[in-house]
């Protein structure tokens, strides 16, 4: 089988296409032939060495994709032939992702293929729905009527974020420094969109809200974001951390956080367990099942050009980018 698979840490550079031996599956697993591979910026991010308990090099990343069952785990839940999606876990980060045709996967990670939805769709959604699930739902207790405040708002999480936000009819403000992604995410429902690079943002969001505040802020990219969303949150906000795209530190005034008993909280959707990642993906497949909607899939990219898929992500893709992986 082939797979891509970083030989060092430290550059993109260092992915090379393998052939290699399919795996054994071990005891609880059972044998994956991916079909689609879903890319994150962390896998990015675990490739040159920035990532916390990556796996030791050779391996390949990917912590999501739908894919065929290959060899069931006896008297497991799947047969052979089932199409599933892949769940939290440890795939991709400790141990060989889904940018390999064929992987082994533990069986309390794997969830059916939703009736209705495109191995594709399948694919896309959910590490990015579990994660906006977390931060809007489990930690900002979001509820119809508030006002939730999406930054970095056309990446995977981002779009997750705005259309779990208008699922359960809270007012959506949306953040895109690109002309054409901000149309795109009014087309996805968003209520407010405004330009991340505007020098003006604070005050704009403002008179948009005609001197409101926001309830909660989905913060996708930190860095010199994170104060402006303090600014823009109301006395006893929420801020749910979930990525770092514009910086991996940031400067704060503490005394905002104080004055507005703001709560700063991050998102880990590798805290959930297999038993939380599967309760959790019924109540996503649902709720999107209920106002019809589907993750947005950006570009699919053929299995050779992994390389181009990363520099497309990095150079800011509007919701997900995928590899099929069923290419030679």
């Amino acid at each position: 089988m082939k797979a891509w698979r970083f030989h060092e840490f430290g550059s993109l550079d260092n992915l090379r296409l393998d052939e290699i031996s399919s795996p054994e599956p071990g005891p609880g697993e059972v044998l994956l032939r991916v079909e689609f591979a879903a890319l994150n910026p962390a896998d990015a991010y675990l490739i040159i060495g920035k990532y916390p308990r990556a796996g030791t090099p050779p391996m390949s990343v990917g912590r999501d994709g739908c894919a065929i069952v290959e060899v069931p785990r006896v008297g497991g839940r799947f047969k052979k032939g089932d199409r599933v999606v892949i769940l939290r876990s440890d795939i991709g980060v400790g141990r060989d992702g889904t940018l390999a045709q064929c992987i082994a996967a533990p069986e309390d990670c794997l969830a059916p293929l939703p009736e209705g939805w495109t191995s594709e769709e399948g694919a896309a959604a959910p590490l990015v729905f579990l994660t906006a699930w977390q931060a809007l739902v489990e930690k900002g207790g979001v509820e119809a009527g508030q006002t939730v405040l999406v930054t970095g708002a056309s990446g995977g999480v981002g779009t997750a974020a705005v259309t779990l936000g208008k699922a359960f009819n809270a007012r959506v403000i949306a953040l895109s420094r690109s002309a054409e992604k901000r149309d795109r995410l009014r087309a996805l429902g968003a209520d407010i969109v405004l330009d991340s690079s505007d020098p003006d943002l604070e005050q704009r969001a403002k008179d948009a809200l005609h001197g409101g505040r926001v309830d909660l802020v989905v913060e996708n990219l930190g860095g010199p974001f994170l104060q402006t969303s303090i600014n823009l949150a109301r006395e006893r906000g929420r801020i749910l951390v979930v990525g770092l795209l514009a910086g991996l530190t940031a400067e704060i005034i503490l005394g905002t956080i104080i004055f507005k008993q703001i709560r700063i909280e991050g998102v880990q959707v590798g805290a959930y367990t297999p038993q939380g990642a599967q309760a959790v993906w019924s109540k996503i497949v649902r709720k999107l099942d209920e106002v019809r909607a589907r993750p947005l899939i950006d570009q699919v990219f053929p299995l050779r050009e992994v390389r181009e898929a990363f520099a497309y992500l990095a150079a800011g893709a509007m919701g997900k980018v995928l590899v099929d992986m069923r290419g030679q």
